[in-house]
């Protein structure tokens, strides 16, 4: 596989990841109150809180790995994998 096709197969994998909202984000917005984190009402919605976090964790940890598996991309031998004579769109 040349450079080009590893770096179109990329391209389109990335392109058919689904935009994700992490509701860290949205709690965060949510508990804000005049410019300060409303610490009584994220303290009633810990368990919200809680998943919140762990979700993040988990994109976090699988956006760490993508990365690392696009920096390693290039030493991968080019035959290790399937042979495609067109890419899908």
């Amino acid at each position: 596989m040349t450079e080009q096709e590893a770096i179109d197969r990329v391209i389109i994998a990335l392109k058919r990841v689904e935009a994700k909202k992490l509701l860290i984000i949205e709690l965060a917005n949510r508990f804000v109150k005049d410019g300060e984190l409303d610490y009584k009402a994220i303290s009633e919605a810990q368990p919200e809180v809680n998943m919140a976090i762990a979700e993040a964790k988990m994109y976090g940890v699988y956006t760490l790995m993508s990365v690392d598996t696009l920096k390693h991309l290039e030493a991968m031998p080019q035959d290790v994998g399937p042979r495609h004579t067109s890419l899908p769109e």
